[in-house]
């Protein structure tokens, strides 16, 4: 098989010893509990207080994936039926952003840091939020040495993810050109190239500003990247609504008044299928209709995060490859 191979790749060349991803389990440390009832509150006691696990249920998880994926083969080694991960796209970005915070002149809550590059605004303070010192390691850990850190960086978190998903457990990753190729040699190291299912297009606008500046084709998609573990995978069909033109193809009534149309079966015979009964038309992997926010920002759902997925996104993703969708 043909092999990828980076520097720090492997710890003897020539034996073919490759590194081993760090395995550093950690205790958790619940910061927040969010809407919590009080029975479900005194249930999480109760198990706690018999020396038993606690539930595992909507987590949100705060720190570094090399310490945090270790820490919970524990508890889900072999049990995770979805994984959705969207890691850096090589786009030479930082953590660095810009935010407003709305009469911020007015308030005398507010101290800029001396990290902060102020900015006044007739909307209110805005300021530049550099990177932290975790941010700041996070991506030296990265992007250090170029594709070489990058790519050992991809290996690892693929590795771990693979032990954490149960045998009918699905990955999507969701990347873009500048890495995508090198992902999917990586992820067909990890987990077969039979684990390939598809490469699912999401097409996105880009506004129109920026189309005019580009001396290139204009960039208008992601790709995902959608593997599994094993060939017993569960998958749930996903479908669009019929458009006004295949709606028309029902172009005939029975005594009832039912639309349908005329299917021929393989021995030619006819049978009618019937509108009402149409789940729709069949997603393929090219996937245009999902809005993203280069273009669309008043959904009220946006948070002037640049890397921000739509919710749509992620909930076709969870009922077409999880029991949410049955």
């Amino acid at each position: 098989m043909t092999e990828l191979i980076w520097d720090g790749k492997y710890l003897d060349a020539e034996r073919k010893v490759k590194a081993a991803p760090l395995r550093i389990a950690l205790p958790f440390q619940t910061v927040e509990t969010v809407n919590e009832s009080a029975q479900a509150r005194q249930r999480t006691f109760d198990l706690f207080h018999d020396g038993r696990e606690s539930e595992w249920r909507n987590r949100l998880i705060w720190g570094d994936k090399k310490y945090v994926l270790p820490s919970l083969m524990p508890e889900l080694a072999g049990k995770v039926n979805l994984i959705y991960i969207d890691p850096p796209f090589d786009t030479g970005a930082t953590f660095s952003f810009i935010t407003t915070i709305p009469d911020a002149q007015k308030s005398t809550n507010y101290t800029p840091t001396d990290n902060d590059n102020v900015m006044g605004s007739s909307s209110g303070l805005s300021f530049v939020k550099e990177p932290s010192m975790i941010e700041q390691k996070a991506y030296r850990d990265t992007w250090g040495k170029g594709l070489d850190s990058y790519l050992k960086w991809f290996y690892d978190t693929v590795v771990l993810l693979r032990d954490l998903l149960a045998d009918d457990g699905s990955i999507y990753v969701h990347l873009d050109h500048h890495v995508g190729h090198y992902a999917k040699a990586v992820l067909d190291e990890v987990l077969g190239m039979e684990g390939f299912q598809r490469e699912i297009i999401w097409s996105i606008e880009t506004a129109s500003g920026f189309k005019s500046q580009v001396d290139n084709w204009i960039r208008s998609h992601d790709i995902l990247l959608f593997y599994t573990k094993t060939n017993r995978f569960k998958f749930n069909k996903q479908f669009l609504n019929l458009d006004e033109r295949t709606v028309k193809r029902y172009d005939k009534f029975d005594e009832s008044g039912k639309a349908y149309k005329l299917y021929y079966n393989p021995d030619k015979s006819e049978r009618r299928v019937y509108l009402e009964t149409s789940k729709g038309r069949p997603l393929s992997s090219v996937w245009h209709d999902v809005i993203g926010f280069q273009t669309v920002n008043n959904t009220g759902e946006y948070l002037n995060y640049p890397t921000q997925k739509p919710e749509a996104l992620l909930e076709r993703i969870i009922k077409a490859s999880s029991n949410e969708g049955d």
